[in-house]
């Protein structure tokens, strides 16, 4: 059985991205210790946030790769298959990160209402660059 990612897995990584300015990096490296430390107040360990801005990045790749063969598809059939098969790797790539779906939406929901957790993920994508 297929499981599709809900439209917030994708956008909010992809925002987060989107957001990530250079200006930001620096402000993200000053306040590291300190939100190390309000991470572990989360409930996300180290690992997990690790993993998810991992298969953030993963599925930023995806997105870029697919998202043209989507736009050009010549009936909303091919459309929807394409995204399913997009879907698909997006998944496989969260799982191939050691993290469940729902451990990923369950992150992603969280970084949406708690600014500290957010920045905390603005900062791991700021290292693995």
């Amino acid at each position: 059985m297929l499981k599709f990612l809900p439209v917030a897995v994708v956008a909010v990584p992809l925002a987060l991205l989107a957001g990530f300015l250079p200006g930001q990096e620096a402000r993200a490296a000053s306040n590291g210790l300190l939100q190390l430390v309000q991470a572990e107040n989360t409930g996300f360990s180290d690992g997990q946030l690790e993993a998810y801005v991992s298969a953030v990045v993963k599925i930023q790749e995806i997105d870029k790769a697919w998202q043209p063969r989507i736009e050009e598809a010549q009936t909303s059939g091919e459309a929807a298959d394409l995204t399913r098969k997009a879907t698909e790797r997006m998944i496989a790539e969260v799982e191939a990160q050691g993290l469940t779906v729902q451990e990923y939406n369950s992150i992603t929901q969280a970084a949406e209402s708690d600014d500290q957790l957010y920045e905390r993920i603005l900062t791991l994508l700021a290292e693995s660059r």
